[in-house]
């Protein structure tokens, strides 16, 4: 789209505004999960309207593919000598750092919504949530702080106290439970993949803490060392301190300090290294496929699958960041979260942490099988994922198309399913377009012991001695 330029009294975005910003060189909006929210616009002081652009204005942008404008205040820009200015924008949103409230005795999310109606000046933001969380909220002090701020900036903010995923809309603020959804959408190594970067850090990965509670007052309740389930990559005995003052409005008990550890230990996966990946993509419709679009449309908290064979590097993931080209329409990165929280969110486990224990669902064990990676979860549900192969070695004829040997069944990690799983198979192999079937029945079908035995197939004959590869994703019960 073309950016549109509004004056600093707007309110509606609905309009024109003060015209259309048709000379902008360039124009990202870069947006990140509970974080930054900002645009970046490249102008020449030729251009028309030019002489309009000024701080305090704003401007009004796409920023993902649903085409709602969303409006960003202009807060700074630098001339370069070659007479092409860039600004910076922020959302409007981040007027709510210039909004201040105060308040006390937090104990549910809506109290907390009702305390930023209060700030001065007059907050004109509305918050909505599908989340019906209690708990301390422990930035509601008695001081004064800012309502960007006590949504997610500091500590014990509502973030911390009732967890989440915010999503700013206009002047409407949206706390969801999980802001995303699962898309049937797959990034794959040569066919929409145009970059990748993967990085994989085993730095804040411990397993067992001494926590401790303090006040102001000089008072302090420590307690005995806390471990929590599973083992660090290292095999080794990490141990922490962790301070857990911001989770109790009064003087908890050794006992008490104790349980909230182990009840952070566990639902933050404190020893799964932190995973991010990088990947730039091309879209589908953009390599001349419209048919496939709707397997496109995805956008910031959606959960999605990433093939990589050459890394071994196959799951699923969330989408943390995403650059959008506003003149272009399309996204020009997304950068996708570590596989430990992700995997929690499309499964709906909340990570959230609270004084009344709401979230407490967490790993009990985890470990690796074989090309399986595998999880059980406190609430009973059990997963595994993994890429496999196997040589393709020949090519029969069926009813008009050809299809390989099959890739005989999988078996999965032993005693993790009590029931056949739900499994969501991907396929690829070097010999052109194909797709992934699978067989059925009881000797070749999927049970809650192994995978169904897999095929490909196609219109003509493919090549052979080459190696299929399959992502599987299987998701049932251990209890």
């Amino acid at each position: 789209m073309i950016p549109i330029l509004y004056d600093t009294s707007e309110t509606a975005f609905t309009s024109n505004g003060m015209g259309r910003l048709r000379d902008c060189i360039s124009c990202l909006c870069t947006e990140e999960r509970n974080g930054i929210y900002e645009c970046d616009f490249q102008y020449p002081v030729s251009g028309a309207n030019f002489d309009k652009i000024q701080i305090g204005r704003i401007i009004g942008i796409t920023h993902d593919e649903t085409g709602v404008i969303q409006p960003f205040d202009i807060v700074s820009y630098s001339r370069p000598i070659n007479e092409v200015v860039s600004f910076h924008c922020v959302h409007i949103s981040y007027r709510m750092s210039y909004m201040t409230a105060v308040g006390s005795n937090i104990n549910s999310l809506a109290d907390a919504f009702t305390l930023l109606g209060t700030a001065e000046p007059t907050n004109p933001f509305n918050y909505q949530t599908d989340k019906t969380s209690s708990g301390y909220m422990a930035c509601a002090d008695g001081l004064p702080h800012s309502v960007r701020s006590m949504l997610g900036g500091i500590e014990g903010s509502i973030l911390d106290a009732y967890g989440g995923e915010y999503e700013f809309d206009k002047w409407t603020v949206y706390l969801h439970s999980s802001r995303g959804q699962l898309r049937d959408f797959t990034i794959r190594y040569g066919v929409n993949m145009m970059n990748y970067n993967e990085d994989y850090s085993l730095e804040g990965t411990y397993m067992s803490c001494i926590p401790y509670w303090t006040d102001n007052s000089g008072n302090n309740v420590i307690g005995d060392k806390v471990s929590g389930a599973g083992v660090t990559i290292t095999g080794r005995d990490e141990c922490v301190p962790l301070n857990v003052s911001d989770k109790f409005e009064t003087q908890p008990t050794k006992a008490e300090v104790e349980s909230m550890a182990l009840s952070y230990l566990n639902n933050h996966n404190t020893v799964v290294p932190t995973q991010t990946i990088k990947v730039e993509f091309a879209r589908l419709q953009d390599l001349g496929m419209e048919e496939f679009r709707t397997l496109m449309t995805c956008g910031l908290c959606d959960t999605i699958k990433v093939i990589f064979p050459s890394y071994n590097s196959t799951g699923i993931f969330k989408i943390v960041k995403t650059v959008w080209n506003v003149l272009m329409d399309r996204y020009d990165s997304m950068e996708l979260g570590d596989l430990s929280t992700t995997l929690s969110e499309a499964l709906g486990i909340t990570n959230s942490l609270t004084s009344t224990g709401e979230g407490n669902i967490h790993i009990k064990e985890s470990g690796v099988s074989g090309n399986w990676h595998w999880r059980k979860w406190s609430d009973g549900t059990a997963e595994c994922w993994g890429t496999h192969s196997w040589t393709i070695s020949s090519w029969s004829g069926w009813s008009g198309t050809y299809y390989t040997n099959y890739s005989g069944v999988i078996n999965y990690p032993s005693g993790l399913f009590n029931d056949t799983p739900t499994v969501t198979a991907d396929g690829s192999c070097s010999t052109g377009d194909t797709w992934l079937a699978s067989r059925g029945g009881t000797t070749y079908g999927g049970t809650k012991d192994h995978t169904a035995s897999y095929f490909f197939m196609r219109a003509t004959s493919g090549s052979t001695s080459i190696t299929g590869y399959i992502s599987i994703h299987a998701i049932g019960k251990w209890q």
